[in-house]
């Protein structure tokens, strides 16, 4: 067992991977941090242990994260950015459901899609981040629609029960 806190591999082409000597093949290697690079020796990917378990980080070659994949207690999660390092898009599976998130070019919330146990929703929210309409479907009160102007005032709610439409 060969253990290290950080160990980099930089392997330029597929020959270098293939040990020389046949007797010394390492079975098990045991560390807290990979960082894989390219030939010019810029980090382009880590595998990496963070506070709440194991996380994968693919950066471009300006060094900016482009996806991410980690595993923590509420569950796994992907993250996704664009060329300027920005969260733009996220999906997770959650206690609750499966969630997606997607993001402006300044990073605020604009869209967020769930399958939640009570049913699935749909939130979209406006330039600063605040949802503005939902759309969901609760499994005990059925479909929903809701409008909320700019002071997250609720303008407009349409329910659909079972002896008609609500307004």
């Amino acid at each position: 067992m060969y253990k290290a806190t950080l160990w980099k591999l930089n392997i330029q082409n597929k020959k270098e991977a293939i040990m020389s000597n046949k007797e010394s093949v390492i079975k098990e290697i045991r560390a807290n941090r990979f960082i894989l690079e390219d030939k010019s020796g810029k980090p382009r990917a880590e595998l990496m242990m963070l506070k709440g378990g194991p996380g994968l980080l693919l950066l471009d070659g300006n060094g900016n994260p482009l996806a991410g994949l980690l595993v923590d207690k509420d569950g796994p999660k992907l993250l996704l950015g664009d060329e300027n390092g920005k969260h733009r898009a996220g999906m997770a599976v959650l206690k609750d459901g499966p969630r997606l998130e997607l993001s402006d070019e300044n990073g605020k919330l604009r869209a967020g899609l769930a399958a939640l146990r009570e049913g699935p929703a749909l939130t979209l929210s406006d330039e600063t981040g605040n949802p503005r309409a939902g759309l969901s479907v609760k499994n005990k009160q059925g479909p929903m629609l809701r409008l909320i102007d700019e002071n997250d005032k609720l303008r407009v709610g349409l329910l659909l029960i079972k002896d008609g439409p609500c307004l």
